[in-house]
């Protein structure tokens, strides 16, 4: 029996199939990119099916046990055996509040609710709470 393997940020998940897409043979897959060149990386001596869902998720199916290695040269995961079958990657991120979009000033008026007095002079006025999720 298949159990999830975790490399890092990148999972691992044994699946049954893999779902339509294109496929791609190769013998080498980097299943998690890092900005600075120190990706996680299925390498094998037998060429594997690389295969991309429509979502944009991606599986690799593997007919022989496959190392997966960290091309880092220190501070590395260990190199790991994965085995024979269909594997779904999973790649952990990161959030960045840098990469939100603004908080509108103003929340959008609706033609469907009464008009709203002016607001009084000296008096602070509360804004609407505003909460934007982000998946």
């Amino acid at each position: 029996m298949r159990t999830p393997i975790r490399h890092g940020e990148i999972l691992l998940l044994p699946v049954p199939a893999a779902p339509d897409g294109p496929r791609v043979m190769a013998a080498e897959c980097i299943v998690g990119h890092s900005e600075s060149g120190h990706h996680h990386v299925l390498e094998g001596d037998v060429e594997f099916a690389q295969v991309a869902a429509a979502n944009g998720e991606l599986y690799v199916a593997l007919d022989a046990p496959t190392p997966l290695r960290h091309r880092k040269s220190y501070q590395q995961h260990r190199e790991l055996m994965v085995p024979a079958g269909v594997w779904r990657i999973i790649r952990k991120t990161e959030f960045d509040v840098r990469s939100m979009p603004p908080i509108p000033d103003e929340a959008p008026v609706r033609d469907t609710k009464p008009a709203v007095s002016p607001p009084k002079p000296g008096v602070p006025q509360k804004r609407p709470a505003v909460r934007l999720v982000r998946d």
